[in-house]
């Protein structure tokens, strides 16, 4: 019985995420009420705050859900390689075939970050970002390792670059789809190539 009545309350916590995912991704976190959201996973207000207590939380939640989402897609699959260039075009078309089928998730991304409205919230998501640049050098020192990437190359600030990059990517892909998708995937490859060729060891 326990475990049934958390199921039923798992089930109900992540219909509201999945509403309030639809909502913050059309009327951005300011826009978009609690009513919004209700009406959108179909129940009242009060029973939203029964699981969490403001917007606030509920926008967090959404933040962590879409974040986890998208990083578990971006780094599944990868080749088994050394090089970093293969390993750099593999994760930008893992992230433009998610953003095709995801757009609403990749809105949420890029409102979090152009809207922080809270120097706290701008702090998580710098946080978010920084994981992500950290994942990034470590492949890039890899390759370098590996002869395929300048030793000179300062790879912290490279590592930012690229992190960079994908957010262009995520920006085209959640509000330009209709001139991006239609280009496919190689779409991203072509935006990525000339940064990477620039990462080559010179002779």
């Amino acid at each position: 019985m326990a475990d049934r009545k958390r199921r039923s309350r798992g089930k109900r916590r992540q219909q509201i995420i999945e509403a309030a995912v639809k909502a913050f991704a059309a009327k951005n976190y300011d826009g978009a009420s609690m009513n919004d959201i209700a009406q959108a996973a179909g129940i009242t207000k009060r029973a939203i705050y029964r699981y969490f207590p403001s917007k606030r939380e509920l926008f967090y939640a959404v933040r962590n859900e879409v974040y986890g989402t998208i990083v578990d897609n971006l780094w599944k699959e990868l080749p088994e390689a050394n090089d970093f260039n293969e390993l750099a075009d593999a994760l930008m078309r893992n992230h433009f075939r998610f953003g095709m089928d995801n757009p609403e998730m990749l809105r949420i991304v890029v409102n979090t970050i152009s809207e922080a409205a809270t120097r706290e919230f701008q702090e998580n998501i710098e946080g978010l970002l920084a994981e992500r640049a950290e994942e990034i050098e470590k492949l890039m020192r890899a390759g370098i390792e590996e002869g395929t990437l300048d030793p000179a190359l300062d790879t912290n600030f490279v590592s930012w670059i690229l992190v960079l990059i994908f957010f262009f990517l995520v920006y085209m892909l959640a509000y330009e789809e209709d001139w991006l998708i239609p280009r496919g995937e190689d779409a991203a490859s072509v935006l990525l190539r000339p940064f990477l060729a620039s990462l080559a060891p010179r002779e």
